[in-house]
């Protein structure tokens, strides 16, 4: 009797090891695949000699009235480009509750990017609304997405699902606070926009 209950429970603890395994290699692998997807479509800014029609600066998060670090890396990004001439037009994206994107414009122009050369979208309150706002309004315009290297794939799979023709462009490579989490948080969102995107 006592053999029967060990097998038993051998059986169970085999059955949830390998349910445990599934539910990790299913995450994991739609990461990857999102990854995969779109690593040709991420470029160095000195690879870039065609012209786009414009730089879109996905917002991170702005503190005292400035940009946050990794905002302020992304502006200087879109900085670079514009200067390059790899477009006349910068696309700013985030949620003007936080007063992300009044904040980015003013940077920009402190900066010397002409006011006429900036769009506003206020209500980029994600990644995903960010380019769903962008598809609704220049669809058929080709785009350079600025942000981090870890958050352009994410970026430029959704672009893909909403046939945008875009490209991205990662920001300087910087060690930032908390960027263990950033990245496991990530993993978690590439999988969320793979499944909201998924019948686009």
């Amino acid at each position: 009797m006592l053999y029967l209950l060990c097998d038993v429970m051998k059986k169970r603890v085999k059955i949830i090891l390998i349910l445990i395994l599934v539910m990790l290699l299913i995450p994991l692998g739609i990461n990857f695949y999102v990854v995969l997807k779109v690593k040709d479509r991420i470029k160095d800014m000195n690879e870039l000699s065609e012209k786009y029609d414009y730089i879109l600066v996905l917002g991170c998060g702005v503190k005292e009235g400035k940009p946050s670090l990794m905002l302020q890396d992304r502006l200087d990004k879109a900085l670079e480009l514009y200067n390059k001439g790899t477009s006349n037009k910068i696309i700013l994206t985030g949620d003007e509750g936080n007063r992300e994107v009044s904040v980015m414009t003013n940077y920009l122009v402190n900066n010397g990017v002409l006011k006429d050369d900036i769009i506003e979208d206020e209500e980029g309150y994600s990644t995903g609304d960010s380019l769903l706002n962008y598809q609704d309004k220049f669809k058929d315009k080709s785009v350079v997405i600025v942000t981090q290297e870890y958050h352009l794939p994410r970026s430029l799979y959704i672009a893909h699902k909403l046939q945008i023709n875009a490209i991205g462009v990662p920001t300087q490579k910087v060690k930032y606070y908390g960027n263990t989490y950033r990245y496991i948080r990530e993993i978690l969102a590439r999988n969320k926009d793979f499944f909201k995107f998924l019948f686009q």
